[in-house]
This record gives structure tokens, sequence and C-alpha cells, in this order.
């Protein structure tokens, strides 16, 4: 009996090593929210040089990862799954990662002498054909002073596009009737920007900062600033999940690669 007991006490400890760790709220330094409704969740990500993170949870959800510095490789040491540690590859800023969902829980690990600071674009939409979420894609080469306006990736769910504005040059934004979007500033910025009712303001943004048009919005974007304007331009076709569904996946084999 008394070893009957053990045994349980052993796996419930187990199961309790793996319990849900949300990164938000026990690594506060090393994961901030920086914009979130119920279309998607944007997490500011930094992993310190030399830095080890304790053990969290993955997101659950598809997701585009976005990265904001060059930074080397990351290994990720995974709990209780046959993958265990994965090294994540050397990433180059401006460039975005997306994958789909994938439950589990991991380490991380950043030998480098540099950080590593990302976004996690976490979409809250239905994952209509969830396999072809997936691809590594970087930045575009535009001539001086020319405007960039390119879809990189897109399936039933959402629709990626890369967007460059030229000094003194803008571009106009138009949301769909049904498919909201979400914008990724990749470097500093400054805009004029003007809405539908010619409302004009003015708009600083510094690299990773998210802005939001609902469905059916429109503004122009009239780039002010001395050096061209980067931005993503993420379109999601899909409706929200609701809070009830469970579109939670089994594990599978690893996205870091």
């Amino acid at each position: 009996m008394n070893r009957l007991v053990l045994f349980v006490a052993a796996v419930c400890f187990s199961t309790i090593a793996v319990v849900a760790q949300d990164p938000l709220k026990t690594l506060p330094r090393n994961y901030h929210l920086e914009f979130e409704n119920e279309w998607v969740k944007v997490v500011r990500v930094h992993y310190g040089a030399k830095e080890k993170i304790a053990a969290h949870d993955h997101t659950e959800t598809g997701a585009a990862y976005i990265y904001l510095n060059d930074s080397g490789p990351v290994v990720f040491r995974h709990i209780g799954l046959s993958y265990g540690a994965v090294t994540r590859a050397a990433v180059k800023a401006g460039s975005f990662r997306l994958y789909k969902a994938v439950k589990e829980v991991h380490e991380v690990e950043n030998n480098n002498d540099t950080p590593s600071d990302f976004l996690r674009v976490e979409f809250k939409t239905e994952p209509v054909n969830a396999n072809t979420l997936r691809g590594k894609f970087y930045r575009e080469d535009v001539p001086a002073g020319e405007n960039l306006a390119k879809v990189q990736f897109e399936n039933e769910q959402i629709r990626a596009t890369r967007l460059v504005v030229a000094p003194g040059k803008n571009v106009e934004i138009s949301a769909g009737a049904t498919e909201p979007i979400l914008l990724i500033a990749l470097t500093p910025a400054k805009f004029k920007t003007t809405d539908a009712k010619k409302k004009s303001a003015k708009l600083t943004l510094e690299s990773g900062k998210a802005g939001w048009l609902a469905a059916g919005q429109q503004r122009q974007f009239e780039n002010v600033g001395d050096s061209p304007a980067e931005l993503l331009r993420f379109d999601l076709k899909t409706k929200p999940v609701k809070a009830n569904s469970n579109q939670k996946e089994k594990p599978h084999a690893h996205p870091h690669q």
C-alpha cells in the first residue's frame, strides 16, 4: 500500500510540473502584452543575452513570430514530449515565421551575447486549413523612393502583406467589410494619417508597435519621416473562435525548426 501511495504521489508531482504556466503572469520580464482583442493577441517577447527562462506554456493558437533584431540560435527544451530540445535557427530583423497551433511546455535558453526580441501574434480566429499556416518570410529589396505592397502569405485564415512606404509618399489601407486588419511596425515611422472623413492626425510608431483597423475602416498613411517605413499587414479572414470552442491541437513536430 505504501508503494502505491508513493507511486500516486510521484505521478501527481509529475503532473504538477507541467501544469499550465502563463508566461504573461509567471515571466513578466520576458513576456509583455502589447495588444489584444477578440481577434488577435500580440505579445512582445525578450530573451536576454545568456539567459535561461523557466518552464512555461507555448501558445495554443496559430501564430506569427515577428523578429525585431538580428539574433542567434535559441534552444527550446520541452517537458514531457518526445522531441526534447529543439534549436531555433538564427533570425534576421524584419523577418517573420508562421506556424499552426501547438500544445507544449518548454524552457528557453539563449546562449548568445545578444538578446532575442520578437513579437508573437496569436490568431484567435477560426483555423481553417491550419496545416498550411507555416513558412519563413523575409524583407524584400525595394528601389529607393518607391513603395511596396506584396502579399507574402495567404490561406483561408489570414493574409500577410509586407508594406514599405517611401518618405514623402502615402498608402491607403482599407479593411474589408468582414475582415479587420492588424498592422505591425517593423521600423520606427512618422505618419500623417487621414481617415475616410478627411480627419488628419500625426502618428509616431516604434518598431514592434501594433495598430488596428476594424472591418470596413480605411485610412491613408503618409510617411512624413526621413526614411522608409516598413509594416506588416495581417488581414483576418475568419471569425474569432467562440470562448467555449475547443480548437486546441495535440503535441506534434515542433514549430521552432
